[in-house]
């Protein structure tokens, strides 16, 4: 009696865990909400070499956005919601076709398009771009993004931002899912082309090189004079680097990168030069929230997404 009593348990237990993983596949899309916060600090207007004028900032400024993901990640919606919740969002839309055993090319709704062509040797071609990664990055990129058809995990992978399709992959370089870099993967050196808007059909040609130390953590990314990120301090908090970056022939950037270990959102304490009326001007900016709910079916309606993740005005400041 006492044997068909434990068997008749673990038949239980097998149904009850056998229940619970087919409601979970169940679950065929992510939704994601992110709060990001912009604080202007003001600017300074340089009249001489030891002379500046201060203007006032604007303060603080607060986005707020929604992520729809499919779990094979091969289309994303992204809305950047408006303070009034009445108002109509701005929408992205990202998806993939023209795929064959090389390459893939993924569109955006705002009219853009990456193509993706995985090279022999370890080398990825983005567009006009070519980027040399280890064997173990090569792979989990291949299977990722040639085969699962992830534009979010080509996000990931690009999300220094040093390409001309720095605007195309905007929406989704914030930390959607919680996800931390494995030190295992790592991009060697790549040859960049962004183009030069001042004459037709030009190019400014960059090389860029990778360094890491033992425990596989960026200590550099030199990229010439268009882009250069260096190791600064790690505390038990914070991987910070300085990171320095001209926008092209008008204007450069710097910027401090405070990598959260704990909750890997980013923050960046940053000024932008603006050579032509020789201006700074000086920022914040972080991600300050990430909810996700996952659902068996995609929302039509930006009405019901906001119900789902219990979205109102309050939630927007």
């Amino acid at each position: 009696m006492k044997k068909i009593i434990n068997l008749f348990s673990i038949a239980c237990l097998l149904l009850f865990f056998c229940s619970s993983n087919i409601k979970k596949d169940k679950s065929n899309y992510t939704i994601a909400f992110v709060k990001e916060v912009y604080i202007d600090e003001g600017n300074y207007t340089f009249n001489d070499e030891n002379d500046s004028t201060y203007t006032k900032a604007e303060g603080e400024r607060i986005e707020n956005f929604i992520g729809i993901f499919s779990k094979k990640q091969d289309t994303v919606t992204v809305y950047k919601l408006n303070q009034d919740l009445n108002e109509k969002p701005e929408k992205f839309s990202f998806w993939s076709k023209n795929k064959n055993n090389k390459s893939i090319t993924f569109y955006c709704s705002a009219g853009d398009d990456i193509k993706i062509t995985f090279s022999n040797l370890n080398k990825v071609i983005v567009n006009n771009d070519t980027y040399q990664v280890n064997k173990e990055y090569y792979n989990f990129l291949k299977q990722k993004i040639l085969i699962e058809k992830s534009v979010l995990d080509l996000g990931f992978f690009l999300k220094d931002g040093y390409g001309d399709y720095e605007e195309f992959l905007k929406p989704l370089n914030k930390n959607w899912r919680n996800q931390k870099e494995n030190n295992k993967f790592k991009i060697i050196q790549a040859k960049i082309k962004n183009k030069n808007y001042q004459t037709d059909n030009h190019f400014f040609t960059y090389s860029f090189t990778y360094k890491y130390d033992k425990n596989g953590i960026v200590e550099n990314v030199l990229g010439e004079n268009s882009f250069n990120k260096k190791f600064v301090k790690e505390n038990n908090k914070y991987i910070i680097y300085v990171i320095n970056r001209s926008i092209n022939e008008r204007a450069s950037e710097n910027e401090h990168l405070y990598k959260n270990k704990i909750t890997f959102f980013d923050s960046i304490v940053g000024n932008r030069t603006r050579y032509s009326n020789a201006t700074t001007y000086c920022y914040k900016k972080y991600q300050s929230k990430l909810s996700t709910i996952d659902v068996e079916t995609k929302p039509q309606k930006i009405q019901d997404v906001l119900k789902l993740l219990n979205i109102d005005q309050n939630c927007l400041n």
